[in-house]
């Protein structure tokens, strides 16, 4: 697969992530609109963020003086920006390799471990981008353990903002020992195990939660499940499961999901409830986009594997922006590059989608705009 030395991997407004490959370590210089940024290649790649740019415009790119593409920003939803806040998926704490044709090891210690390295980067960086609330959705640890849950917690509980933890199938389906309630809630964090909403950063969140104990595969809200009064009071929503919504009777890749039938009968549901939902996953690890009627659907890959991400969501009256990052930390970075190699290379072609998959600008259909 041939890379550019410079890919655009995340936009925003008025921003956007460009990832640099050089097969020349150290400082160089990526240019783009007005500005010259420097940013350092270490292991054969490095990260840089611009900012200060407009909204749905284009600009060229280049690096070291030498044209390295374009970059185009999104469009701006209407209204005020109201706020800020951010997702991750698929931890995965406990792990201690990934892969296979290579197997992958950061360390043999799951305390030092890939997922554990992650999550502390993913946290500080989206920290550092402003988000005022953490939601997980799911797979916070690799087997159910309590050990695996208290280094979780002890991590999640630095975020200086709530924190909405929802289970995976890692976290009490298939993968089921000890409660990981209990001691998520020693510091300070609910798991929460029955549909629940929160106001945050001026948007209604639902968590729904999708695993049953005993399956990996993902259950369907019942019909009478309170997600759908919770999303049917006049204002945005957005809807966050862990197993993403299956499209095909038959599946074509694992890890299974929420089965299509009952997965489409619940997004027609919500729809009806009310237009201006967004609905967004983990456990595929990878990252897709696709519409639903009114509805935008979304999956958000691992923070541990490539391309190792989180979710920044920009909040706004008139719509809500979608941006996904990779993960800056250089030793991530390095890791994530290698994890892309796994299956035989089929891995870095699969799991990061489209840039379109990553960054998306939606409009809600029905909008009220305040004075």
């Amino acid at each position: 697969m041939t890379q550019r030395p410079v890919e655009v991997f995340a936009v925003e407004p008025t921003s956007a992530q460009l990832i640099v490959r050089s097969p020349f370590d150290g400082i160089h210089e990526v240019g783009a609109s007005d500005q010259e940024l420097p940013v350092e290649v270490r292991d054969g790649i490095g990260s840089v963020v611009v900012d200060g740019l407009e909204p749905d415009a284009s600009y060229p790119l280049r690096l070291d003086g030498e044209a390295a593409g374009t970059v185009r920003t999104l469009a701006r939803p209407p209204g005020r920006l109201l706020g800020r806040l951010a997702t991750v998926s698929d931890i995965h704490v406990g792990e201690t390799g990934f892969g296979h044709l290579p197997r992958q090891h950061l360390s043999a210690d799951f305390r030092r471990a890939h997922p554990v390295v992650a999550l502390t980067a993913a946290l500080r960086e989206l920290t550092a981008w402003g988000a005022e609330g953490l939601l997980v959705k799911g797979d916070l640890t690799h087997d159910c353990r309590a050990g695996q849950f208290e280094i979780a917690g002890e991590l999640l509980a630095a975020f200086p903002g709530p924190v909405h933890v929802i289970p995976g199938n890692h976290d009490g389906g298939n993968h089921n020992h000890d409660d990981g309630a209990e001691v998520l809630a020693r510091h300070g964090i609910a798991l929460r195990l029955s549909t629940a909403a929160v106001d945050l950063a001026g948007l209604r969140v639902v968590s729904v939660n999708t695993m049953r104990p005993g399956h990996e595969h993902g259950y369907a809200p019942a019909e009478d499940d309170p997600v759908f009064e919770l999303i049917g009071q006049g204002a945005p929503a957005l809807v966050v499961l862990h197993h993403h919504l299956m499209t095909t009777r038959l599946p074509y890749f694992v890890p299974l999901g929420v089965p299509a039938g009952p997965a489409r009968a619940f997004l027609d549901h919500l729809a009806v409830s009310n237009p201006d939902v967004w609905v967004t996953s983990g456990h595929t690890h990878r990252h897709r986009r696709r519409v639903h009627g009114p509805l935008v659907v979304t999956e958000v890959g691992s923070v541990k594997d490539h391309p190792g991400t989180w979710a920044g969501y920009l909040v706004y009256e008139g719509g809500l922006v979608q941006t996904v990052r990779r993960i800056a930390d250089p030793t991530i970075l390095a890791w994530t590059e290698r994890t892309a190699r796994s299956a035989l290379g089929a891995w870095g072609r699969w799991s990061p989608g489209r840039l379109a998959d990553r960054s998306v600008s939606h409009s809600w259909a029905t909008a009220r705009l305040g004075a």
